[in-house]
């Protein structure tokens, strides 16, 4: 029994000892096929090498196809042609032709080549491994506009041989893309153009890799940073300007506005959508719902100023009934508020300081011929007014001649509620004059010439021409 078994034993171990020696042959068989065909690939790698330098082509090669023969027409005449794919050791890949050995034609991007099958099904494109994934190429060239962008695909969408460029759209897997105007080896400019999806969303160069949901990622980084309340869920490109660009950002739950950027998409400012009509307005806000609510509280506001204005107005014995009023600021060293008022007892106008309710502090008025000596202009009343006025106050004045028409005036300083003044006559005629404290007379007036020489006269004239008529 012992004999036996062992003998069974034995035979088993001749067998498995034939397989393993058949499986070892088929093993070297294939090892030796495997080495003699990366020595081709290498073979082939070389003596592609020296015809992609016949192009003048910067590649590295790292891979390349076999030769085929194939046709091309030349201007109706069939001619025998050589074309054959490469890998370039940056990633890029390409399709080139060869005739008798020389040139062909210009190489062909792999990315081109699969826009034009794309376009027209059964033209070759690139099979390599080392262009299964071309559009890596274009990282750099995305981080040098996108510096975020972690790049997701690519598509060529046209060259333009004279400027020796090609424009691709580059999609990010985290971002918005753009449409990149890329220089090719030939061109002298090496400088890469750039343009944001916002900008090409309506135009022939819509980004197709870029998402509805990415897009308004264009400026997410300019909003994360300069209104970080906003949570954006869409933006546009409204225009630009020979020195500024702008966009519409809408913020989700609230009122977005237009952010503007110079010409590099920097951070410029930004605008209200009730304030924003000018620059191209909003779309994703109710710009007339936010004017209006706006509005609205601009009302509810000035209402419970004008009833503390005209309670501190009477209160301190000024005849005002408020037809409007502005407030102009607030004197903070008194802690006082700054306010023009319309009213129809104020014939010269009427600016307040007005302490606060309750507060300890003097009102002080003033009209708008003191605003003047302050180069400071009413809302209410115009210097055209002013000058009515003046007009008015010169007839029949036994000092300012009777075809005086007032063309201009000065207001110099002011004394004790008087205003010095300089008056321009049309003629050429001028004076010196002082506006009482009423406002209701010009007394005295001297004409200029004599007023230049006259230590009396506490100014001189200085409006250009003025007082050169010296007549009568």
């Amino acid at each position: 029994m012992i004999t036996h078994t062992l003998r069974r034993w034995a035979v088993a171990l001749a067998v498995c000892a034939g397989l393993g020696l058949i499986a070892s042959s088929a093993n070297a068989q294939q090892s030796r096929k495997e080495m003699l065909a990366a020595e081709a690939a290498a073979e082939n790698v070389k003596t592609v090498s020296k015809l992609v330098k016949t192009f003048g082509m910067p590649c590295d090669l790292t891979e390349a196809s076999v030769p085929v023969a194939a046709e091309a027409t030349v201007d109706g005449k069939k001619v025998a042609i050589d074309s054959f794919e490469v890998a370039c050791k940056d990633q890029r890949g390409y399709l080139l032709y060869m005739a008798k050995n020389a040139p062909f034609g210009d190489p062909m991007g792999c990315l081109e080549a699969a826009a034009i099958a794309k376009a027209s099904p059964g033209s070759p494109v690139c099979r390599l491994r080392g262009n299964r994934a071309t559009h890596y190429w274009l990282t750099d060239t995305a981080k040098s506009k996108i510096p975020t962008c972690q790049i997701a695909g690519a598509r060529f969408i046209r060259a333009d041989p004279k400027a020796n460029t090609e424009t691709y759209e580059i999609g990010c897997k985290n971002t918005a893309g753009g449409i990149f105007t890329v220089p090719t080896w030939k061109a002298t400019d090496q400088s890469v153009g750039f343009l944001n999806c916002l900008k090409t969303a309506d135009t022939t160069l819509k980004c197709e890799l870029t998402t509805s949901e990415l897009l308004p990622q264009t400026v997410g980084a300019l909003v994360r940073k300069n209104a970080p309340d906003c949570a954006l869920n869409n933006a546009r490109f409204v225009g630009a300007t020979k020195d500024a660009e702008y966009y519409e950002v809408g913020c989700e739950g609230k009122p977005g506005f237009v952010l503007v950027t110079d010409l590099d998409t920097q951070f410029k400012g930004k605008v209200g959508c009730d304030k924003a009509a000018s620059i191209g307005g909003c779309k994703f806000t109710d710009a007339a719902a936010l004017a209006a609510a706006g509005q609205a509280k601009q009302d509810e506001a000035k209402a419970k100023f004008k009833d503390a204005y005209a309670q501190a107005l009477s209160a301190a014995g000024i005849a005002c009934t408020i037809e409007d009023f502005r407030r102009i600021g607030r004197d903070t060293v008194t802690n006082r508020d700054l306010a023009e008022f319309k009213c129809m007892e104020a014939k010269t106008g009427l600016i307040a300081l007005i302490p606060d309710a309750g507060k300890e502090g003097k009102l002080e008025t003033f009209d708008c011929f003191g605003a003047a000596v302050q180069k400071t202009d009413c809302a209410y009343m115009s210097r055209d007014q002013l000058k009515a006025h003046l007009q008015t106050l010169s007839l029949n004045h036994k000092s300012i001649k009777a075809d005086c028409v007032i063309s201009d005036a000065r207001y110099a300083f002011e004394n004790n509620g008087q205003v010095v003044l300089e008056i321009a006559c049309t003629n050429k005629r001028g004076y010196i004059a002082v506006l009482n404290k009423a406002r209701t007379a010009l007394n005295p007036a001297v004409p200029c010439h004599i007023a230049a020489t006259n230590p009396g006269v506490p100014e001189k004239c200085t409006l250009p021409g003025n007082g050169s008529n010296t007549a009568g």
